[in-house]
């Protein structure tokens, strides 16, 4: 038995969710401002954050929250401005993208999953055979989801689960570990074309929340829940527009209808910005 496989094993029987919850409570408390700052200076130094973009408070954080949740300074991010354009919702690297093969997502190399496991509801039908594109924001990234698209949010999906490390040795060791996980799955309809913007949990990033919505994921007392709102609800939103938060890093997944994307020049591996166009509608 290798390292990578006791390490495996090791993330399988640990109680996840629980120590994410602490972790959630600790990153919640009002730290002395001196205790703060001497964690921040050093989580930017460790994971080497690009301090010059935060737009800092004008009271300093009061929370690590606050500080993982940040805003960065206006002008930051460029919003592509192309008619059909669709841009990333996050800044991260892209893991994996291309074609959904009827039912199957590919993972990593040698690894898949299916639509139906990521969206256990009949809605998981509308994507087979579509596109979806993987996105990891790593401890360093900005951690706020903005809409790839303009659009209407008709709905969400909430997938209670585990809180595995998304981590790639993981990624590669866990088969369908993205649908093993917590996920807060959001539906935008444009132009009579549905597309699903899935945010996964992980450890230490189970908190996630929506900027339409109260819902708040890694609670004690969770159940799974697929809401549609009524055409009168559904909220507009542009491409940009900010859809929910990351209480730190994690994984989004992008899902497109069949015929309806065309992918940019873009590489597995690649960083990417908040608002660079990925691909476009067709």
């Amino acid at each position: 038995m290798n390292n990578r496989t006791i390490l495996i094993y090791v993330f399988k029987i640990m109680p996840k969710g629980f120590i994410s919850r602490i972790f959630g409570f600790l990153t919640r408390i009002r730290f002395p401002k001196f205790f703060l700052n001497y964690v921040i200076k050093k989580y930017c130094e460790g994971y080497k954050v690009n301090t010059e973009e935060i737009n800092y408070p004008g009271k300093g954080f009061r929370t690590l929250d606050d500080f993982f949740t940040r805003k960065l300074k206006q002008g930051v991010h460029q919003v592509d401005s192309g008619r059909n354009s669709i841009v990333s919702p996050v800044d991260g690297r892209i893991d994996q993208f291309g074609k959904i093969d009827g039912n199957r997502i590919i993972q990593a190399k040698g690894i898949d999953y299916t639509v139906n496991a990521l969206v256990p509801s009949d809605t998981a039908q509308r994507f087979i055979d579509g596109h979806f594109i993987t996105l990891y924001l790593s401890p360093a990234d900005y951690h706020r989801i903005h809409s790839p698209a303009d659009g209407k949010i008709t709905g969400y999906f909430a997938v209670p689960g585990k809180l595995f490390t998304v981590q790639e040795f993981l990624v590669n060791g866990i088969k369908g570990l993205f649908t093993k996980n917590e996920r807060l799955i959001s539906y935008i309809e444009n132009r009579n074309t549905l597309f699903a913007v899935c945010k996964i949990g992980a450890m230490n990033v189970g908190r996630i929340t929506l900027s339409y919505s109260g819902i708040v994921t890694n609670r004690f007392f969770r159940k799974r829940e697929e809401l549609f709102f009524k055409k009168d609800s559904q909220s507009d939103i542009s491409r940009g527009d900010e859809l929910g938060v990351f209480h730190l890093g994690s994984t989004i997944i992008l899902l497109f209808q069949k015929d309806t994307v065309k992918f940019a020049e873009i590489e597995t591996g690649q960083k990417v910005r908040m608002g660079q166009r990925i691909a476009s509608f067709v």
